[in-house]
């Protein structure tokens, strides 16, 4: 079942007509259960639409809520900044200034080294048996505390390297707590989320769920029997929040208009690490030649979750989905480069389906119109690279690897540009 809500009568509605397109020919394509999707253009307005299902016979709907899983970490990272911003601690104090001493976690870290993942720290989500150890006892409720003690070898010195760690995250979250004398969900809603007015946006175990959340599914199974309690209390200030895909929009403008930390902040937060790209709970992409911020999460049971936001419009994209594997990463990517091609007038219009068809393919592709009068099609990936090039209307893209795709088709009248995922 499929619904669209189009939150702003300004919202062109041709754009949402083929962005609702979009996510239910990706899910059908990719045999997800459900998506919640967010796009926010400045000046336009809010689109929301959704796709699929939370179980049989309940569709998704707009107000559903879905764990936004690492997305957390940027929420973790602006208390940090925030706290930093009224002089309670400063980016390059160290963890022995707030926090007792842990096996295998050098004191002399940085806040800042936890931020953007140069700490060297060991994963403890990696740790064997991890997945085991917490689903055993689905009900338990883990300390942030407890979990550290799980902590391995590090991998690198502090500040000699990079690598994506939850460790980071947690011990982030015990230097809030330890700073303010608050619990994290306390700060949390204090700081954020009440100010904000996101009441769709909680951090799970801790906080009241207030609405309903969509059935999460992994691998075929329906996972909403299984309790949380164990999963989300280990995920914490790395992982545990849900949101909606309109509140993820809203908290993103309102952050990124300077309407939640200063300039300063927001400048150390983007602030990227050279070659990872990653700042402070955000990173760095580059989508069709352009640089996008962005976050990703998915947790064990069933979620999904991406954001972009594109610091040249100010455009921000949400992707939501309730299945494991899931492709929410290339969703928002398509759905970002199908409104920038609207914005800059490629037409993507109700007649794309016509033109190059199947989209999402993971072999043949044809285009249907001004066949007689192709001079050349070119492909390009999301780095701008030309991948292929042919003189067909009909021509297989199989040996490409998945991904999102342009496709530019020179005719003898005009160029025309079009978006291709490769599933």
């Amino acid at each position: 079942m499929f619904c669209t809500t189009v939150r702003s009568q300004s919202f062109n509605p041709a754009l949402a007509s083929r962005l609702q397109k979009t996510i239910d020919s990706i899910l059908i394509a990719k045999d997800i259960k459900g998506i919640s999707a967010g796009v926010y253009i400045p000046n336009m307005g809010t689109w929301q639409g959704v796709s699929g299902i939370s179980h049989p016979g309940v569709p998704i709907t707009r107000d559903m809520e879905f764990a936004i899983a690492s997305n957390t970490k940027l929420f973790t990272a602006v208390l940090l900044l925030k706290l930093a911003e009224n002089n309670k601690l400063k980016l390059d104090d160290s963890l022995h200034a707030f926090l007792q001493s842990y096996t295998n976690i050098d004191s002399n870290i940085t806040i800042r080294q936890l931020l953007n993942h140069t700490s060297g720290l060991d994963d403890v989500t990696s740790v064997p048996g991890y997945p085991d150890s917490i689903m055993n006892n689905p009900r338990r409720v883990y300390t942030a505390s407890e979990l550290l003690t799980w902590t391995g070898t590090p991998t690198f010195a502090p500040g000699k390297g990079w690598e994506y760690c939850n460790t980071n995250y947690l011990l982030a979250g015990l230097i809030a707590e330890k700073v303010t004398g608050h619990s994290y969900g306390k700060l949390l809603r204090d700081s954020i989320l009440n100010p904000l007015k996101l009441d769709s946006t909680f951090l799970d175990v801790y906080d009241s769920v207030l609405y309903t959340i969509a059935h999460p599914w992994q691998a075929g199974r329906d996972n909403a029997a299984t309790p949380r309690i164990s999963l989300n209390s280990a995920a914490g200030a790395a992982g545990a929040m849900y949101s909606t895909s309109s509140e993820m929009l809203q908290w993103y403008d309102a952050l990124m208009n300077g309407k939640v930390v200063n300039a300063n902040s927001i400048k150390e937060m983007t602030t990227f690490v050279e070659k990872e790209r990653y700042g402070m709970g955000i990173a760095e992409y580059i989508v069709s030649g352009k640089s996008v911020w962005t976050h990703g999460g998915q947790i064990w049971g069933g979620y999904n979750s991406s954001m972009m936001y594109d610091p040249a419009t100010g455009i921000i994209v949400c992707i939501l989905t309730n299945q494991l594997p899931a492709q929410a990463f290339q969703i928002s990517v398509q759905m970002l480069t199908t409104v920038w091609n609207a914005i800059v007038g490629i037409d993507e219009s109700e007649n794309t389906e016509s033109i190059l068809y199947p989209n999402p393919t993971n072999d043949m592709v044809m285009i249907s119109r001004n066949d007689r009068d192709i001079q050349s099609i070119k492909i390009f990936d999301i780095h701008g690279k030309i991948v292929m090039e042919t003189t067909e209307n009909t021509f297989s893209i199989a040996q490409l690897p998945s991904g999102t795709y342009q496709v530019r088709v020179h005719s003898i009248e005009e160029v025309r540009n079009y978006s291709l995922i490769k599933y």
